[in-house]
C-alpha cells in the first residue's frame, strides 16, 4: 500500500476545488434560465380597490413547459381594526412554458375590508398535475 504525503494530499484537495468552482456557476446559470421545479412569487405593493374591499396582486411563476393542470392559490390575511380581513383567489388555466410569467389576481376581503395602514401577509401555492410545485410566503405592502 503506498502513502501519499500531506503535500500530495494539498495539491489533490486544491485541484479537486478549483475544477468544482469553475463548474458551479455555469450549473447555477443553468438552472435559473430553466428551472426544472416551479417558481413562484407574490409582489409588493398590492393595490387596494374599491375601498379596501379588494386587492390587486401580482404574482410571478414559472414552471416547466408541459406541467398539466397549473393552478395558483393565492390567500391574503391582514390585521385590521377590530379583527382579521382575509381573502383568497384561485387562478387555473395558467401558461407554463419554463419562463417567469407575471398573472394579476384579485383577491376579494371575506368579513372585514383590507387596510392601506398595516402589511398583508401573503401565501401563494403553485400547482400542477400531480403535485405542488412552488410555495412562497411572505409579507407585502398595500398602496393606492
Amino acid at each position: 500500500m503506498k502513502k501519499f504525503s500531506g503535500r500530495t494530499l494539498s495539491v489533490v484537495a486544491v485541484a479537486g476545488g478549483a475544477v468544482l468552482a469553475s463548474i458551479a456557476p455555469v450549473m447555477a446559470d443553468v438552472s435559473a434560465q430553466s428551472p426544472s421545479l416551479g417558481l413562484v412569487r407574490v409582489e409588493t405593493p398590492a393595490k387596494w380597490k374599491s375601498l379596501g374591499a379588494v386587492l390587486e396582486t401580482q404574482v410571478t411563476y414559472s414552471c416547466p413547459a408541459g406541467t398539466q393542470s397549473p393552478s395558483l392559490q393565492l390567500n391574503l390575511t391582514q390585521s385590521v381594526l377590530g379583527g382579521i380581513a382575509s381573502g383568497n383567489a384561485y387562478r387555473d388555466n395558467l401558461n407554463c412554458t419554463g419562463a417567469f410569467e407575471t398573472v394579476t389576481v384579485n383577491v376579494t376581503a371575506n368579513d372585514r375590508s383590507f387596510s392601506l395602514i398595516t402589511p398583508v401577509f401573503a401565501k401563494a401555492e403553485l400547482r400542477g398535475y400531480p403535485n405542488v410545485l412552488a410555495r412562497d410566503e411572505r409579507e407585502i405592502r398595500v398602496s393606492l
